[in-house]
């Protein structure tokens, strides 16, 4: 009886041998397939992130506008600035739309201008705005991962040469919006 035992012992022993070979096997195939088959960026996680800089705040509120011809960067008198800029903190580019969202406008629809600069200054766009809803300021810029860009928007009562004495003590409130939309890795 222990001789049966002795090689039935042997025989499981042989087999629990057989066993961690096989699995041994087995997960250093898996381990060099998954090596072989891995591509690169096939398991990255990439994100698209924006940071906004609200350099002289977020909200636009207008005051002591009186009628101009467009402004450029050196015009002080009667004439709103506002500073931001826009940065890509994320591991993808980016396309983003800049808007002006209007809050409340007293003005006439349309009477107030706004001009666009870029962080070299120059003008990249100009435009009204009307007396509610969203201003397409520009759109389809391209930014990069990383990419920080600066920009400088002008606005005010456009000089139509006519009595706009009405206009006087009219406010304009609003904010900037910023879409974007990440470009897709190929």
């Amino acid at each position: 009886m222990n001789e049966s035992r002795s090689k039935r012992d042997v025989f499981y022993f042989v087999v629990l041998i057989l066993t961690m070979i096989t699995m041994l096997v087995g997960i250093t195939f898996t381990y060099y397939s998954f090596l072989a088959g891995d591509k690169k960026d096939s398991t990255q996680i990439r994100t698209g992130t924006l940071s906004i800089n609200y350099i002289d705040g977020r909200e636009i509120n207008t005051y002591l506008l009186l009628p101009i011809e467009e402004p450029n960067l050196n015009t002080t008198f009667s004439v709103y600035k506002k500073h931001f800029s826009v940065t890509s903190d994320g591991t993808l580019d980016q396309i983003m739309d800049l808007y002006i969202d209007v809050t409340s406008n007293d003005f006439d629809s349309n009477a107030l201008g706004f001009a666009l600069y870029d962080s070299s200054n120059t003008k990249i766009a100009t435009g009204s705005i009307p007396d509610s809803g969203k201003v397409l300021m520009k759109n389809n810029v391209y930014l990069d991962s990383g990419e920080t860009k600066s920009y400088t928007v002008l606005i005010w009562l456009q000089e139509n040469y006519r009595n706009q004495d009405y206009e006087q003590g009219s406010t304009f409130v609003g904010g900037f919006e910023i879409d974007a939309r990440q470009i897709e890795l190929k």
